[in-house]
């Protein structure tokens, strides 16, 4: 297949209405009862606000609030559908960090911004690779990917760039703002999170398994510090939301994406 219809057939497939919500509605009934529960968690958290040292239960529909909501549904529909090795997880995922990137600005949280504006672009890169490896004869509602493993030199060389990478943005957070005057104020939980998100989305976009599960399931935790300091009880729902899927992610990529095909190929 060449570049161009392979470009084409990846836009479709993503951003096409018929496959947004087939994706979503042919599933098991297990799995859409494991959705609602995700989301019923964000939409509860919607009503949890801030006020007085106090964390109080009611409704404040503020433009933060209803964005954080925003991106926290979407993002629940992304995790779901990329565990299931469903292409269609990129348009949630795109619609998701444009929502993510407004909240982590008004909060001053730079890396998040910096990592999300990444995301947007992988989030292509991702569709065109997916596209590219699949095969021809599936059907179109039911294309899944094959995951990958990473050597042992590949993860060592991996680790080195992290902790370097994490040393270099936290240096810089402290240092440079993001368009206003003001600084993060936590760089080095901040650019924990993006560093290893970083890597995590290189790895998913070019189908490494389990290593792509394990650098989540690290940030998911510093996510959730991140956001437990700096209060938004909807993104420390989605951030809990994450975390619970990282677990059946780990499962799917694992042990059933590699089902389809017998060669497993490994990172040099």
């Amino acid at each position: 297949m060449r570049r161009k219809e392979i470009w084409q057939s990846a836009i479709v497939r993503t951003f096409s209405p018929k496959y947004l919500f087939s994706d979503l509605f042919q599933v098991s009934d297990f799995k859409r009862i494991y959705l609602f529960f995700l989301l019923l968690i964000q939409l509860v958290s919607f009503f949890f606000i801030f006020i007085n040292g106090k964390i109080q239960f009611q409704f404040s529909p503020t433009i933060i609030n209803n964005i954080s909501l925003l991106a926290a549904i979407t993002g629940v529909l992304s995790v779901v559908l990329v565990a299931n090795g469903k292409i269609t997880n990129y348009f949630w995922g795109i619609v998701e960090s444009i929502a993510y990137i407004y909240v982590s600005f008004e909060s001053h949280l730079y890396g998040e911004v910096y990592l999300n504006l990444f995301f947007i672009l992988m989030d292509f890169i991702g569709i065109y690779q997916w596209t590219k490896t699949e095969k021809p004869q599936q059907e179109q509602s039911k294309k899944k990917v094959t995951a990958r493993s990473m050597s042992i030199r590949g993860w060592f060389f991996l680790a080195i760039t992290l902790v370097l990478s994490w040393w270099l943005l936290s240096l810089f957070l402290s240092r440079v703002p993001f368009i206003t005057p003001q600084l993060d104020p936590h760089p080095y939980i901040d650019s924990m999170s993006t560093v290893l998100q970083v890597f995590a989305m290189i790895l998913m976009a070019f189908r490494f398994g389990a290593s792509q599960w394990l650098l989540w399931n690290i940030s998911h935790i510093a996510e959730l510090i991140l956001w437990t300091v700096n209060f938004n009880p909807v993104m420390l729902a989605l951030w809990i939301a994450f975390s619970i899927n990282s677990i059946y992610g780990f499962y799917v990529w694992t042990f059933k994406l590699k089902d389809g095909a017998q060669e497993r190929d490994a990172i040099v």
